[in-house]
């Protein structure tokens, strides 16, 4: 799971928009692309952040995804950001409470990669980067799809793999994965090993 924030000034929410910048699953990988580029130009900052198969399946992954929320606040802190915008997922109750101990304005509401800019831009950092690492693990693990559990082409490479060894999945997957317990059930039973994205 990829995670990001992105520190704009209020003055240049008007480019953003200008050229296009929105919840990047409204946009194709092409648009996404190009309009990474101009975040990255005109944004104060941004900042990526990560969890791993192991951490998904070890904690609960609202409260993880907040998590690596607050990582990204406290990051953010030496440029003085004045309200943090999330969008929000679960109990947000913990995050607000660590956006008020700093002293900062909260604006945490659902959609709000659709409604706010900011969020908007730090949804195409977050899925950009995603597309890269997926492209990375492609060369090492074969054709795998998109990695979503819609996606058929995901489904047959799990099943593909699920026939090569029953017992250890890839390192990629994450073992408690509906999708991957719906159709390799086994796989739940081997745990440990090593963990990648």
């Amino acid at each position: 799971m990829v995670i990001a924030g992105v520190i704009i000034d209020e003055k240049i929410e008007g480019i953003l928009k200008e050229v296009g910048v929105k919840d990047s699953k409204m946009l194709s990988r092409e648009k996404r692309e190009k309009l990474y580029d101009i975040i990255s130009e005109f944004a104060e900052a941004y900042i990526v952040n990560k969890a791993y198969p192991n951490e998904i399946d070890s904690n609960n992954l609202n409260e993880l995804t907040y998590t690596k929320v607050i990582q990204i606040i406290y990051a953010s802190l030496p440029l003085r950001p004045k309200i943090v915008t999330i969008d929000k997922v679960g109990n947000e109750d913990i995050v607000i409470m660590k956006i008020r101990e700093l002293g900062l304005k909260d604006n945490v509401v659902f959609n709000a990669d659709v409604k706010y800019i900011e969020a908007s831009a730090a949804s195409i950092i977050a899925k950009v980067t995603r597309d890269r690492i997926i492209d990375s693990l492609k060369k090492i693990y074969g054709d795998f799809g998109s990695g979503y559990p819609s996606d058929p082409k995901t489904r047959k490479w799990i099943i593909e793999m699920y026939e090569k060894d029953k017992n250890n999945p890839p390192p990629i997957i994450r073992r408690t994965w509906k999708t991957l317990l719906k159709i390799a059930p086994n796989y739940y039973i081997n745990k440990g090993g090593l963990y990648g994205y």
